[in-house]
């Protein structure tokens, strides 16, 4: 199980759609999203399908967070998601 967490301003959507189907992935996307902002996917609703339900996660963030309104909101999100999906590997985008 690998858990891969994605930092990058934009929504990794070409990861996500890889593993939008299985559950031995499970992407985790906090991004800017808001207007026309590329590429404009990455919505909260966006969780998976099939066997990968809920093994998509997305944060879609405001242009303009301080880092401290990051962290808490990144922080707690990691916690809980390592604790409940225990991933056996872990990759960072950023």
């Amino acid at each position: 199980r690998v858990l891969y967490i994605d930092i990058d301003i934009h929504h990794g959507d070409g990861v996500e759609e890889a593993f939008y189907l299985t559950n031995r992935v499970l992407t985790l996307s906090f991004h800017q999203h808001g207007g026309s902002f590329f590429p404009g996917t990455g919505h909260v609703n966006d969780l998976g399908a099939k066997s990968g339900k809920n093994f998509s996660l997305n944060f879609p963030l405001l242009a303009g967070m301080d880092d401290a309104s990051y962290e808490s909101i990144f922080s707690p999100v990691v916690s809980k998601v390592m604790a409940h999906f225990q991933p056996g590997a872990i990759v960072m985008c950023c």
